[in-house]
């Protein structure tokens, strides 16, 4: 007679069947299904996984396209994140509450601000919308001293952490892909090119940087034979700038730690050209006519100016999130908007605006975050920690899902001051 074989070896315990059995019953998981049923209609496409522990998954979306999801060890997270899911979404995953499973982080967070974006849009969220809109126009005037110290919050956190994730030239800005494998270093040397020569740089130009950061756009235009002037808020950001122009440039580079508004104070008429990389997102929708009026005066007449921003297709204010923990007072613009304040300032338009799809930018950040991850083990542990690493990524990754999900873009506008 041949042998049986043992009884656990083709079922489960009675424990785990047992736990099965039961876990429908439990209180955690009532709630944790009732959490899932409130979230359902707001995810109107994909197919979002929502996990709670081993015990339950719940499958939201309409069935199409990658899967992706998040796990939960416990309901606390999930509670916070109905009540405010703007701030505790993140916050809850800078606290290793949750974790993404089945895909990228990128992905998920995609998926759940297409969600976010359905609750936005139904009729009550669109009446806080505007409210919201309105009350922060009203209160966070970016004056002088607000940007100086918006901007340390975010540049000066420390060059050792840029310079692990950007190209050599240290631009961090959206770089300009000409294919999809084309390396960081050769994208951002054509973002640079790119804009200089729209702008028409000429040898014996001077030119001015609002917002310099690291100094790359100056260093390529003195390489033009231009005179190049940056001004930055961030104090770290000018002296790197500083130390990183080459002995061949020496004469023909300066920098300023200066608010663009007491530049054109003491430099009327002065520049045959302005650019503007990745700063106007910080000005402020109440500070919108003093940059563009500090612009016109900075200019001399027939000068031309071109301002790069990041754009999306509606009005909508800051992400709670970002504005707390990565960039406070900035709001990212229609491309309509930057027209006619521009315009409304006595800058008039020679060219279209150019448009760039998202997807330079969502590249650009998939480069920055995997050299991230890669370089921050030899990071200072001391100052940049285990919740910063996923405060992070969070953030590189959140990026990434906007332009991917909801449509951002990037784009330059031309502008010159009439003769």
């Amino acid at each position: 007679m041949s042998e049986q074989p043992a009884q656990d070896s083709i079922s489960d315990p009675p424990e785990r069947v047992s736990l099965a059995a039961k876990s429908w019953l439990r209180p955690d998981v009532i709630s944790f299904r009732t959490i899932a049923a409130l979230a359902r209609p707001f995810f109107r496409s994909g197919r979002f996984v929502f996990a709670y522990r081993d015990v339950v998954e719940v499958e939201l979306g309409d069935g199409k396209g990658p899967l992706n999801g998040a796990r939960f060890n416990s309901l606390a997270p999930l509670f916070e994140m109905l009540v405010r899911p703007e701030l505790a979404i993140g916050e809850t995953f800078m606290n290793d509450e949750w974790r993404e499973t089945h895909n990228d982080l990128a992905v998920t967070l995609g998926t759940l601000l297409k969600a976010d974006k359905c609750l936005e849009q139904s009729r009550f969220g669109r009446i806080l919308e505007k409210a919201r809109i309105a009350i922060a126009a009203s209160f966070r005037r970016n004056n002088a001293v607000r940007s100086r110290r918006n901007a340390a919050h975010h540049y000066d956190i420390g060059n050792d952490l840029y310079r692990s994730f950007l190209d050599e030239e240290m631009v961090y800005s959206c770089a300009f892909f000409s294919r999809e494998a084309q390396s960081l270093e050769a994208a951002q040397r054509n973002k640079i090119e790119t804009s200089l020569d729209r702008l028409d740089v000429r040898k014996g130009d001077e030119l001015l940087d609002i917002g310099c950061g690291w100094g790359a756009m100056t260093r390529a235009a003195a390489r033009r034979g231009a005179r190049a002037v940056g001004v930055t808020l961030a104090d770290r950001q000018l002296v790197l700038a500083e130390e990183l122009v080459p002995p061949d440039l020496d004469g023909r580079l300066e920098y300023h730690l200066q608010d663009y508004r007491r530049h054109a104070e003491l430099n009327p008429e002065r520049y045959d050209r302005i650019v503007s990389i990745g700063m106007f997102e910080h000005v402020g929708p109440p500070q919108v006519g003093e940059f563009f009026d500090a612009v016109r005066r900075l200019l001399k007449p027939g000068g031309r100016v071109l301002i790069h921003s990041i754009v999306k297709p509606l009005p909508s204010r800051t992400n709670a999130w970002i504005d707390k923990y990565i960039f406070p007072g900035g709001v990212i613009p229609r491309l309509d908007d930057i027209v006619d304040a521009a315009e409304a300032g006595g800058l008039t338009l020679p060219c279209a605006p150019f448009e760039h799809e998202g997807s330079n930018y969502a590249n650009t950040l998939r480069h920055w975050r995997r050299r991230f991850n890669a370089a921050f083990p030899s990071l200072d542990t001391e100052k940049y920690d285990e919740r910063f690493r996923r405060m992070w990524n969070f953030y590189l990754a959140g990026s990434e899902a906007a332009f991917e999900a909801l449509r951002f873009g990037v784009a330059q506008v031309l502008l010159e001051r009439p003769d």
